[in-house]
């Protein structure tokens, strides 16, 4: 499997992402449903700390990617979503992030803001794509 990423010299460079990232050879392709920052039992670990939930969900994208004989090396999309998304959280967001990414090459990202989530007290939700 070969993966190329491209950063247009036109577009910004980020530093826990990747503006393209193709995948040639892949054997196949992992779909992760969106995780929260839960526990077995579905009850939300830090409800409404922010910083607490990135960690504990993108542990949770780690969980869920290694039970497909993957790692977050192997991610090539993720779709954040944070309820209530200042601009002022989004350096502190990228910095998380950047501790579980592969630093060379990043996955696409996408991190939106929205007004809430399914649970209560529940501020981050994370789903990816893989490829092996």
């Amino acid at each position: 499997m070969e993966t190329r990423v491209i950063n247009p010299p036109e577009l910004f460079v980020g530093k826990a992402f990747s503006q393209t990232f193709s995948v040639e050879g892949a054997q196949r392709l992992i779909f992760i449903a969106g995780q929260i920052d839960c526990d077995r039992e579905g009850r939300v670990r830090n409800p409404d700390d922010l910083e607490a939930q990135l960690k504990g969900t993108l542990d949770n994208l780690d969980i869920a990617l290694r039970a497909q004989g993957a790692t977050m090396q192997d991610l090539v999309k993720v779709n954040f979503y944070i309820v209530g998304l200042q601009p002022a959280q989004t350096p502190r967001i990228r910095d998380i992030r950047a501790a579980y990414f592969d630093a060379g090459k990043p996955p696409a990202v996408t991190l939106v803001g929205i007004e809430r989530l399914s649970m209560d007290g529940l501020l981050v939700e994370i789903e990816g794509i893989a490829a092996r």
